[in-house]
């Protein structure tokens, strides 16, 4: 008896087990195929959204005005996505020259601009409503660059400097160098407008000119040519806004939210530049056609450590120092009349920069 019922009960037990086991095997098919829907469902979604940003994204146009390490935030910006993180869809577009890019603006070709202080000061003196609502770096970050022939600033008598654009920012560095060496334009040097820092060194380097205002990289270019340094602007101690974002007062506003997230992806775009070395020299690379690894780690060390604010706030002692040189009387013209801070301090009350740099 004993023999008949173990058998048959030991075969019963097998086929349930093999019964639960088919049953585990079909649930674990049925888990991969749900979580291959999900998976596709959620890649569909992001596409989705992808589209959706693209479609909705705010079309900005930024211009900036040179080739220049200076310009790192803004580039690390746009190519790290930061603008459209904050559904803009922002065009670069390098004009060279300051005064040929803040007639863009004033045209409405451009709603921002990346150039020199001065540039803003000049136009809104012309009637102009422009307002420089951030700012990077605090001195004048050129360097006098010269033929070999030419090994101090009184060998420059009587010859000829070029500067990128008469009124701009590097023609502002060469009126102060003439006046430490107690030198005029006209009777003692010719100045010469060549456009942008490429055309400025072709011009130093064919013999156009003797020497030129030149920023990073292009100085460090021409050192490896072969020319001298005769100034080095940061050195002199000058308290400049050598790189305010600017807009006209108009856009911010009938468009403030927009300035604002134009100032935040910019903001962001400089707390990458400060914590991520090789990723900037990458995009510095690709601007500025430089492959030379030296020269980008000088240009990182430079803009990116010795000079970049971490807050872009623009500094109205800085503007005075512009006023001083641009404004030939006192008619109640202020550095407060060209800056407008109202959005750095949003960000700020918002946590943006508490939140960076924790």
């Amino acid at each position: 008896m004993n023999e008949i019922v173990i058998p048959f009960r030991a075969k019963r037990f097998s086929n349930v087990s093999r019964g639960r086991l088919n049953h585990r095997a079909i649930r674990a098919v049925l888990a991969k195929v749900r979580n291959i829907f999900c998976l596709i469902w959620f890649a569909t979604l992001a596409q989705a959204c992808l589209f959706f940003s693209l479609v909705q994204a705010e079309p900005v146009r930024l211009a900036y005005s040179a080739i220049s390490g200076a310009m790192a935030p803004l580039w690390v910006a746009h190519d790290y996505g930061y603008f459209r993180r904050q559904g803009l869809d922002v065009q670069l577009l390098y004009i060279g020259g300051g005064s040929v890019v803040t007639q863009a603006l004033i045209g409405g070709d451009v709603q921002f601009v990346r150039l020199g202080a001065n540039s803003v000061v000049q136009a809104s003196l012309r009637g102009a409503s422009l307002k420089m609502i951030g700012n990077t770096i605090n001195t004048l970050v050129f360097s006098l660059m010269a033929r070999p022939e030419n090994q101090t600033a009184k060998d420059l008598k009587g010859k000829k400097i070029g500067v990128t654009r008469l009124g701009g920012s590097t023609d502002f560095a060469l009126d102060l160098a003439l006046k430490q060496w107690g030198m005029r334009r006209g009777s003692d040097v010719a100045v010469i407008q060549t456009g942008g820092m490429p055309q400025l060194l072709g011009a130093i380097t064919g013999g156009i000119v003797d020497a030129g205002v030149v920023s990073p990289p292009t100085n460090l270019t021409a050192a490896k040519l072969g020319l001298k340094e005769l100034v080095d602007f940061g050195e002199i101690g000058i308290v400049y806004p050598n790189s305010p974002l600017a807009t006209s007062q108009q856009f911010v506003d009938k468009n403030r939210s927009a300035a604002l997230r134009v100032l935040r992806a910019y903001s962001e775009g400089i707390h990458r530049v400060r914590t991520d070395k090789e990723g900037t020299m990458k995009v510095l690379s690709r601007y500025t056609k430089v492959n030379d690894p030296e020269i980008l780690a000088e240009l990182y060390r430079i803009y990116g450590v010795k000079y970049l604010e971490p807050i872009p706030r623009v500094r109205l002692d800085a503007v005075e120092e512009v006023l001083r040189s641009e404004v030939k009387t006192t008619s109640g013209v202020k550095a407060s009349d060209f800056v407008d801070n109202s959005l750095v301090a949003e960000l700020e009350q918002q946590g943006l920069f508490q939140t960076l740099y924790r």
